[in-house]
């Protein structure tokens, strides 16, 4: 039988990890801008911070281990407050354009 809550958190991780991939690759072949600059604009935060958090968030689901489980909480807490704080800059910056 297949445990499907097994397959749904190595999605995650899955998912996490092509998902910074395809922006790695996105930076990289911008061919107008540098890679660092690619990477510092809002919506390449946002994702990234989204793809850091669903890496975290596999780790933390898959782990048992409670002060682990802390460790990569504070990942994915930290990862999701880079992501909100790009996405509020990226809003401000289009309101004053």
């Amino acid at each position: 039988m297949i445990d499907w809550v097994n397959v749904f958190v190595a999605a995650l991780w899955i998912a996490g990890l092509a998902f910074l991939l395809a922006l790695l690759s996105l930076a990289r072949s911008a061919r107008e801008q540098s890679t660092r600059q690619v990477l510092s604009q809002p919506a390449i935060r946002v994702g990234t911070a989204g793809g850091i958090a669903l890496v975290a968030l596999r780790m933390f689901l898959s782990i048992e281990v409670v002060w682990e489980k802390l460790g990569w909480a504070i990942v994915i807490l930290l990862s999701l407050w880079e992501g909100v704080a790009a996405w509020q800059s990226g809003r401000a910056s289009k309101r004053r354009v």
